[in-house]
Parts: structure tokens; C-alpha cells; sequence
């Protein structure tokens, strides 16, 4: 059906747009202008993050382990972490537009981000972790 992946990826984009469209479900984006620390509330997590998985595979349980693992480095209290069985929940699913799992979803605050597929390059999340600034922990 897709000769190569900027047609799927550009589908994918329309079909989540109407999704959104549809639905209501858009996300309040913050302005630009703010920095991550300017969105943050005292108290409040640096970031949000949600691991959509299906019990129908097991790539999404690996994807589990390697978040796990990376978080274990993080400040706990600077990071929301949550997973959602997109079977189960397909209303969330399409709230964030994901269609594949395991896709790991960064929905706020600050930019919304999406990793889709193989999350065992643990650098791509360390990555995304450090530029929503969540600390690392430092263990002495």
C-alpha cells in the first residue's frame, strides 16, 4: 500500500489530524516563548511520560525494560511515567495518535514529542529526557 515511508508517514499525520479534528482532542500547546522551567509548577513533574504498548506483542515489553532502565538515572520526582495498553485504552491512543506500539509519547508539558518503534537505543531517550531538563541522579 506505501512505497516508502515519507507516504506512510505523511499519511499517518492526515489520519491523525482528522482524529483530532474530529474528536476535540487537541493538546494546549505552550508558547514558544516559554522555556520548560517557565511551564513548570512548583511540585509538578519536568515532563510526562507515556509508553503506549499492546499485549498482543512482546517488542512493547522490551520497550518497558529499556524505559525502566534509563528512568533508574533520572530524578523520579521530575518524571511522570505511565504505560497504556492501546487495546485497551484506545481512546487515549487516539487522543495522542498512535497508531503503532510500543510508541513512547511525550504529551506535556512542553513539546509534544513521539518515539515510535525500537526504544532499546537507550541515548534517544536519555536524550529526550535531558532536553525536557529532568536531572540526572547523581549517586555518590
Amino acid at each position: 500500500m506505501f512505497d516508502d515511508v515519507d507516504a506512510l508517514l505523511e499519511r499517518l499525520s492526515d489520519v491523525a489530524s482528522e482524529g483530532q479534528r474530529r474528536t476535540g482532542h487537541l493538546r494546549p500547546r505552550p508558547s514558544p516563548s516559554a522555556t520548560a522551567d517557565d511551564r513548570k509548577r512548583p511540585g509538578e513533574p519536568r515532563v510526562d511520560v507515556v509508553l503506549y504498548v499492546s499485549a498482543a506483542s512482546e517488542k512493547p515489553q522490551r520497550a518497558l525494560c529499556a524505559v525502566r532502565e534509563v528512568l533508574k538515572d533520572y530524578d523520579a520526582g521530575q518524571v511522570k511515567f505511565s504505560t497504556c495498553d492501546r487495546l485497551v485504552r484506545p481512546q487515549d491512543a487516539e487522543a495522542d495518535a498512535v497508531i503503532f506500539t510500543p510508541t513512547l509519547v511525550t504529551p506535556g508539558p512542553g513539546p509534544r514529542t513521539a518515539i515510535i518503534g525500537n526504544l532499546e537505543d537507550k541515548d534517544i531517550l536519555r536524550d529526550l529526557l535531558d532536553a525536557n531538563g529532568v536531572d540526572r541522579r547523581w549517586d555518590d
